[in-house]
């Protein structure tokens, strides 16, 4: 398997995934289709060398407005912080992350059973990179999506069994974890939630299960690319032990990036776009990236709060009553949605390509 062509034959249409790539091969150097071009690496001049930026937010009382105030102040300035002490047993998060190393120990030909297009799932299914019959450089990066379904109590017979039980309660447990934030995001911009607005900040919720393999030349390669989240919120478990992985880029108008350790029982939360949008610029959501390991490979669990496909995005009038111009156009989600997934993983363009 020597040219570019045969790699992604065998990682995307053969549906082995970059796993299977490693698996299967005894790397020594990075397969052509996953070298980034130098201007996407993100090089060890660009990182700021202390983490202590991103703040770490202890919500054992979510009524102390003290908690309010740190919320929206990183929400405004960074749009990432850490939460601790959030209610979630530290030995429920090790058994979630066990689940999803498990799905991705199981042989490709069970793995593929979910790969996107003929999935035995309707609301889960698997895929490598980001949009990899839209990338000239993949990522090196496989992950399952979940789909959470409300009416059915979150929970779909055909989930991989290895994994159906921790997807459906990780959904439960942060749902309402997701609505507090929510809700003090929405208080300060002099709003509240009914339950309309329910639907367009949270009125669906998906999982990734992220995998990312040991890479022979992590310096060459991303594991996932720079980009926003376009959803309004999400909320991440990183894997316990796995340094310099996540990075956050520091200001919106520099290269500057700041690493975002892991610490054992935190959700790192980051505000996506579509808070952005709603805030007029208020809340920012955050450009970050994912780099790849040499030694040992990792998982990381996302849950994406999203408004429902048919919802309009637009800033929110009470944001807009001291004769505030809007910032931005009005948008349906799933036109959005349509935009991000149609090219590769690219800073903030989409939420620019909305912008007046």
């Amino acid at each position: 398997m020597t040219s570019t062509t045969d790699v992604r034959e065998f990682v995307v249409n053969q549906r082995n995934g970059v796993k299977g790539l490693v698996d299967s091969l005894k790397l020594t150097t990075l397969p052509s289709p996953y070298i980034q071009p130098p201007q996407k690496r993100l090089t060890s001049d660009k990182i700021l060398s202390s983490s202590s930026q991103i703040p770490v937010i202890d919500v054992s009382n979510w009524n102390d407005p003290q908690v309010a105030s740190e919320i929206c102040d990183a929400a405004a300035k960074l749009g990432l912080f850490q939460i601790v002490n959030h209610g979630i047993a530290p030995v429920e998060l090790k058994a979630l992350v066990a689940a999803a190393r498990g799905f991705y120990q199981f042989p490709v030909e069970e793995r593929s059973r979910y790969w996107k297009g003929s999935s035995v799932s309707e609301t889960a299914w698997l895929t490598t990179s980001f949009s990899p019959y839209k990338e000239s450089v993949l990522e090196w990066r496989d992950y399952i999506k979940f789909e959470f379904l409300p009416q059915q109590h979150g929970f779909d017979a055909a989930w991989p069994p290895v994994c159906k039980e921790q997807v459906t309660d990780h959904f439960k447990r942060m749902k309402p974890i997701a609505n507090k934030i929510l809700n003090i995001l929405i208080n300060n911009l002099n709003s509240t939630i009914n339950e309309s607005s329910q639907q367009t900040l949270m009125g669906t919720m998906r999982m990734n299960f992220n995998y990312y393999p040991e890479c022979p030349e992590p310096s060459l390669a991303i594991g996932t690319g720079r980009h926003s989240d376009i959803n309004t919120l999400t909320l991440l478990l990183q894997e316990d032990g796995v340094l310099s992985s996540l990075y956050a880029r520091a200001t919106e108008d520099g290269d500057k990036w700041i690493h975002v350790p892991p610490i054992p029982g935190a959700i790192v939360v980051n505000i996506g776009d579509v808070l952005q949008i709603m805030s007029n610029d208020g809340y920012r959501s955050v450009e970050h990236c994912v780099l790849v390991n040499k030694s040992c490979s990792r998982v990381s669990i996302p849950v994406f709060c999203e408004p429902i496909r048919d919802s309009v995005i637009q800033p929110l009038p009470e944001v807009l009553e001291n004769n505030e111009m809007a910032r931005y156009r009005k948008v349906v989600y799933s036109d959005y949605l349509k935009t991000f997934f149609e090219r590769p993983h690219d800073g903030k363009a989409t939420i620019e390509s909305v912008k007046l």
